[in-house]
Formats: C-alpha cells, structure tokens, sequence
C-alpha cells in the first residue's frame, strides 16, 4: 500500500507540472521565445506537451481591441535569455511612444545569433514576467547584441524597465 501511494503521489506532480505548463502557468525566464502558434481560440484543446507553453499579453501593451490578442503558444525549449551588460535605456520614439534599448551580454548575444540565424521568417514574442509583450518576425539573423522593444507606451515601458534593470550581469 506504501508503495502505491508513492507512485500515486509521484504521478499526480508530474501530471501537475505537465498541466500548469499545458497552460502556460510555468515560471519562463524573461526573453526572446520562438512561438508555436500565434492565436490559441480555446487554450484547454491545446496538446499538452512539455516543451510548449499558453501565455497571454500583457495588457499594458495591448494596442486596440484586446480581442485581437488571443492567447500565443510558445516553444520553451530553446529562447535567448534577456541578460543585460548594462541597465536598459529608452530614448522617444514618437510623440507618445518610447523605444527601450537592451544590450546582452556576449553569451547571450551569441545565443541571440545562433537563435535568430536559424529562426529567419519565423515569429518571436518577448516574454517578461511570464507574459507576452510584442511579436516580431525575424527577417535576418540579428548580430549586435542589442535589441529594440518598440511601440512602448510610457506606462508600459516604465514598467518593463524596472523590471528588466535587474537582469543586468556584473
């Protein structure tokens, strides 16, 4: 009987953990993520596979008609890390938007170049605190070192850089 309720105990956490990441309630790093599929209608349809995740937008950045920004899945498995050399800094854009610049550090901008290198047409979604932020597609491989989040209201930018401040690496 012990030994039953151990191997009970045992599949009801992994059938957990396999579950919060079915629905995107897993704990992602802050980054750049590959997306799997860009509209999920009802997340519960949604295979369950481990290297995948459900996460949803920010609402912050959420531009028009939030209807318009359904639930995205995400490939977990491989993403480039948001590991700052040096604090964020964000420069005007247009009248009411900023442009937060984040530069990498050297590992993580090779990560940056083999990942975009090999995901060309492809779309990302910037991840922070476990939501969706913007989505891009990569049209060539990105070699700087430096990405640009664009289209960041005020609040929102705000927001995003005190978070991201304390992802720098002395």
């Amino acid at each position: 009987m012990k030994y039953f309720m151990v191997k009970v105990t045992i599949f009801i956490v992994l059938m957990t953990i396999v579950f919060q990441r079915s629905v995107g309630q897993i704990n992602l790093h802050d980054g750049l993520y590959l997306i799997d599929e860009l509209e999920i209608a009802s997340p519960e349809k949604t295979r369950l596979d481990t290297s995948k995740a459900i996460i949803h937008y920010n609402s912050a950045f959420i531009e028009g008609d939030p209807i318009d920004y359904a639930p995205i899945s995400i490939w977990t498995n491989d993403y480039v890390p948001f590991d700052l050399r040096v604090e964020p800094s964000t420069r005007p854009q247009t009248e009411n938007k900023k442009l937060l610049l984040l530069t990498l550090t050297d590992k993580a901008s090779e990560k940056l170049i083999e990942f975009t290198t090999k995901n060309v047409m492809k779309y990302v979604v910037i991840v922070v605190n476990g939501e969706a932020l913007t989505v891009h597609r990569i049209k060539e491989p990105i070699t700087s070192g430096l990405l640009q989040i664009t289209r960041c209201n005020d609040n929102a930018c705000e927001q995003l850089f005190q978070v991201l401040k304390d992802h720098v690496k002395k």
